[in-house]
């Protein structure tokens, strides 16, 4: 019987899983730690900004490649040899360290290494997902990653890392970040796929960037729920990020203490919603139930520039996280089956691109939004706007077209996982002309 742990029985899903349980343990101590390691050599809020930021754009210049690659090479091979340059390049920091020569640029290059390790890795491992677990428990294994990334990467590696740093140094939190990376790609190369095909098989056609291109353009569905992701970003984390901590300074006052406790409600409520998906069977209307779980997400946002008091920003913390975390989950696993195996890498990279590029808008408009009435309005906007963009797709997406495929056998199998560039494209699920 399938349960949310279900996922584990099977090897090659379980060296995946501690592979990014260990990575993730070492993203979450460097999360926190680099800032105190920049402090320590000298540095300020100027070379901190630049060390952040040289990771996001190690991130958004190579995640196409990151799709292509997975796509094209055998994806444990990707993940590993992604893996082994974080290592090499954290453990030219700890060279660096002992000689006592590390410096800040040392840091920001080291920030755009780890940036693009994770654009190249990231595809790979979300495209190879699909054939390292049976189909009936693919969306419990989505909805462990999930937890993975709450529990791992924004509580537990945090927690630690402020720990290390206090107790044992920077050196200590640089090294065990590497030696993370170093026992993370030793678990990625032991993944065996439970049936090889796509960009696991040597003999599979390589569909180029162009032909992927115009399968996504095919898929009506695909791509404008991609488009309904990215601006849902676009709306939403200015706000959350950016100006969520001065309303509870400005408005409630309080302090960090209270804006860490809205953090932990996301995180939380996120973890309890993953495991709730993974333990149900899949629900048959799930990529409908999908955009709705996205949309009633959303709307917390719009009540948190009212809310009366931190207890009342918690519940909509706890709202937000719940449906947000089970969108993502079905999202995923939509994505997995429907998307053929030979541009499924690309396909993903490009969703992730949508997600990325228009998040520094995001961030520019909620900082020149500080003042009073316009902030409120960014956060209406952000809460509401999204329920006028899933009226736009329910009337642009037929979910039940989508189902039928599903239930027809269009799902994921062996045999239909290829995309054949030379068929014709004009008949797409999801389309309601």
């Amino acid at each position: 019987m399938s349960n949310a742990f279900s996922p584990l029985r099977h090897a090659p899903f379980r060296n995946l899983f501690f592979s990014g349980l260990i990575s993730m343990i070492g993203d979450g101590v460097w999360l926190v730690a680099i800032p105190w390691i920049i402090i320590d050599i000298g540095g300020g809020p100027d070379e901190l900004a630049a060390a952040v930021g040289a990771e996001s754009v190690g991130l958004v210049l190579f995640v196409l490649a990151g799709g292509a690659l997975a796509d094209r090479y055998p994806r444990t091979r990707v993940v590993v040899f992604a893996h082994l340059a974080a290592f090499v390049t954290l453990a030219l920091l700890v060279v660096a360290h002992l000689a006592s020569q590390l410096q800040v640029w040392q840091l920001t290059a080291a920030a755009f290494v780890l940036g693009a390790s994770a654009a190249v890795s990231g595809p790979a491992l979300d495209a190879m997902t699909p054939d390292l677990v049976p189909e009936k428990d693919l969306h419990a294994a989505n909805a462990l990653d999930t937890v993975l990334r709450n529990v791992v990467l924004r509580l537990g590696g945090p927690a630690l890392g402020g720990t290390l740093v206090a107790v044992f140094g920077s050196l200590t939190v640089i090294a065990l970040n590497a030696a993370s990376f170093a026992l993370a790609a030793v678990f990625a190369g032991r993944v065996v796929p439970l049936h090889s095909r796509g960009a696991d098989d040597d003999n599979a056609e390589k569909v180029s960037y162009a032909k992927a291109l115009s399968y996504l353009a095919s898929q009506r569905w695909l791509w404008i729920l991609i488009a309904w992701a990215g601006l849902l970003l676009l709306l939403q984390t200015g706000p959350r990020s950016v100006l969520l901590p001065f309303l509870i300074h400005d408005d409630l006052h309080g302090g960090p203490r209270s804006y860490g406790l809205v953090l932990i409600s996301f995180g939380v409520a996120a973890t309890m919603s993953s495991l709730w998906v993974a333990s149900r069977p899949l629900p048959r209307r799930y990529p409908l139930l999908m955009l709705l779980a996205w949309t009633i997400s959303a709307l917390p946002l719009a009540g948190m520039a009212f809310a009366p008091s931190i207890l009342v920003l918690l519940l909509l913390g706890i709202v937000f996280g719940f449906f947000s975390a089970a969108g993502n989950v079905y999202w995923s696993t939509l994505v997995q089956t429907r998307v053929p195996d030979n541009v499924r890498g690309r396909i993903i990279s490009i969703d992730w691109l949508g997600s990325l590029v228009l998040v520094p808008i995001s961030m520019t408009l909620a900082g020149i939004g500080g003042a009073r009435h316009f902030g409120t309005w960014l956060f209406v906007i952000g809460g509401l706007g999204p329920v006028l963009l899933t009226l736009i797709v329910l009337r642009y997406v037929d979910f039940r077209a989508i189902e039928r495929e599903d239930s027809d056998g269009g799902g994921r199998s062996p045999e239909s996982a290829e995309f054949d560039p030379s068929a014709d494209l004009l008949e797409a699920p999801g389309v309601k002309d």
